[in-house]
């Protein structure tokens, strides 16, 4: 199994960039045509799935129809092509529809709401490339793809999220759910997927029963789905309920599966108590490894990514799973990442105000208070106390948190860029923005991890079935019994142990990361203050300064806050020292 690829170029006037990115693509060996009619021609990989759309187009990836999670075929593709574009009532998966207008003068181009397929986009003239990869679209030559110093200092402000530009000059991305319409130069973006649409009092689960059965069948359904038929998965198994529940689902499924647990020096990283008990129950066999060494954190890989991918903290776990994964010759990786954001952990007392908004000052409200009273071991007074001032300040302003943390604060965006699922409308509760924005949040953290060489990653629990299941449950059912999850621990409370499903913990890298940090500090100084971002004048140097100049205090987190500009300037060095 291996990611999918393609290339599309959207080509009116018939000009001859198109013939040669088309025939370098075809000439590296890597591409082949899949489809050419009209304008619209498209390459894929030879191990690329795609579903034709009858002669209207194709869908390149995974594509399941959502009444089963069977895997679509030519029928699909024909009914597809009626409509002009995919259903997403009716169809989920990892994919991007590219599709002829009935005249044949336009594109349309839909990025699958999970975003498991990405669509970067650049326009020359008339001629518009749309990739799965960005190298794709980079003209080979002396020169280096240009950093867009305004998108750096966005990613920089408003960390984890992500919007339509990347952080190469001229190349921008379709978001997942959004539809870009290509039409003799013109385009148009629209939005065919939000998450808003399932949050709405018709879609709402009746009860905390209803809502822990809809979790269950989307997670089931979803991961069936997406493990490959026949090929073995290496399940990323911390110990942890998220993970745990993936484990769950792939024993059902009776998947091929292998797990892999990895533990750093100390209790707080040790989590293989759990990982056991969860490998014992499900009979996936349990491989531990104890992730010991030093990390670079100055390390450059020299490649253009088009946003700084993995955290730098996470190398050495990186490698250790691709060198498991290679042993084991998997098909693919397997992990619950986002499953705090789906299973909305929110932290916060919003859940009460939701079910004030909705129901008024009734009985369950207090049931509410005292619910996120027991998660966070607080007294109801004081978690009422705070709903009533969270409630009077409002929607917040900047809608999305801004960091100045290190920065120079005159060069930083007042506001963030848009990104469609942060429309809301009008009297949208807290408890539930703070649920899809951590959702979005989650799509920050699935690309640029080294591992991904030897096979890629699946994420169930950010498939569509999962996060239109969760968002039809209510912000405080999440909490009820007092518990985090808590609809999510029910759904598998039969499915995995009870250490588990009553789990309060969680597993922890401070003094790891703490450790590694320190060791780094020394060169991080001119790392930074030498370097690129600074050279833009995008760092606070005496903050920085200040920072590095002296050890680590006991339980100090504010090195938390240097880490992604460090990684940031890491991107930044590898696109300007990338191979052309």
């Amino acid at each position: 199994m291996t990611p999918a690829r393609f290339l599309a170029l959207i080509d009116p006037a018939g000009s001859d960039v198109a013939a040669r990115l088309k025939r370098r693509a075809i000439d590296s060996g890597k591409l082949a045509p899949v489809f050419d009619r009209g304008p619209l021609t498209v390459l894929t990989a030879a191990d690329t799935r795609h579903v034709e759309a009858s002669e209207r187009g194709l869908i390149v990836g995974d594509l399941f129809r959502a009444a089963r999670s069977a895997r679509a075929d030519m029928r699909d593709g024909d009914a597809i092509a009626a409509s002009g574009i995919v259903p997403v009532d009716r169809y989920w998966g990892d994919y991007v529809a590219l599709t002829l207008s009935a005249d044949e003068r336009s594109v349309a181009a839909f990025r699958s709401p999970s975003g498991g397929v990405h669509a970067f986009r650049i326009r020359r003239g008339p001629l518009v490339c749309i990739a799965s990869h960005i190298e794709y679209l980079l003209e080979p030559g002396p020169v280096r793809p240009a950093i867009d110093w305004s998108s750096v200092a966005h990613h920089l402000a408003f960390a984890h999220l992500h919007t339509g530009a990347t952080g190469i000059s001229g190349i921008d991305e379709i978001l997942p759910g959004e539809c870009a319409m290509e039409h003799e130069g013109r385009s148009e973006r629209s939005t065919l997927w939000s998450p808003w649409a399932f949050t709405t009092r018709e879609r709402r689960a009746a009860t905390f029963e209803d809502a822990a059965a809809r979790v269950h069948d989307a997670v089931i359904r979803a991961t069936a789905a997406l493990v490959p038929p026949g090929g073995k998965v290496a399940l990323e198994l911390s110990g942890g309920l998220d993970s745990s529940i993936v484990a769950a689902a792939l024993a059902a499924a009776q998947a091929n599966a292998v797990a892999l647990n990895l533990a750093t020096p100390g209790a707080e990283g040790d989590e293989r108590l759990y990982a056991r008990a969860v490998a014992e129950r499900t009979h996936i066999p349990l491989i531990e490894t104890l992730v010991e060494g030093d990390i670079d954190l100055t390390e450059v890989a020299p490649r253009v990514e088009a946003r700084p991918g993995m955290l730098a903290m996470l190398r050495l776990a990186d490698r250790s799973f691709a060198l498991r994964g290679r042993e084991h010759r998997v098909e693919a990786f397997i992990n619950g990442t986002g499953g705090d954001c789906v299973f909305c952990s929110l932290g916060t007392v919003a859940p009460a105000i939701d079910r004030l908004q909705a129901h008024g000052m009734t009985v369950g409200l207090a049931t509410t208070i005292r619910d996120i009273a027991a998660v966070h071991g607080d007294n109801v007074w004081t978690v009422a106390r705070m709903a009533r001032r969270r409630r009077r300040r409002g929607r917040p302003v900047p809608i999305w948190k801004r960091n100045r943390h290190f920065l120079n604060d005159a060069l930083l965006p007042a506001a963030p860029d848009h990104h469609p699922w942060l429309d809301e409308p009008e009297g949208a509760p807290p408890g539930t923005r703070a649920h899809i924005h951590a959702i979005l949040a989650s799509y920050a953290h699935l690309e640029g991890y080294g591992r991904h060489a030897v096979a890629p990653s699946l994420f169930p629990l950010l498939s569509q079935p999962v996060v239109e299941a969760c968002l039809t449950v209510p912000t405080w059912l999440w909490v009820a019994g007092g518990r985090d999850r808590a609809v999510a621990r029910e759904a598998f409370r039969g499915d995995l142990p009870r250490a588990i499903i009553e789990r309060r913990t969680k597993g922890a890298m401070d003094a790891f990361c703490a450790r590694t940090f320190e060791l780094n500090r020394p060169k991080l100084r001119s790392f930074l203050l030498d370097g690129l971002l600074a050279g833009a004048g995008l760092l606070d140097r005496g903050t920085i300064e200040a920072c590095l100049a002296h050890p680590l205090a006991n339980r100090d987190q504010l090195f938390y806050r240097l880490l992604p500009i460090v990684d940031t300037e890491g991107w930044i060095r590898g696109v300007a020292g990338a191979p052309s």
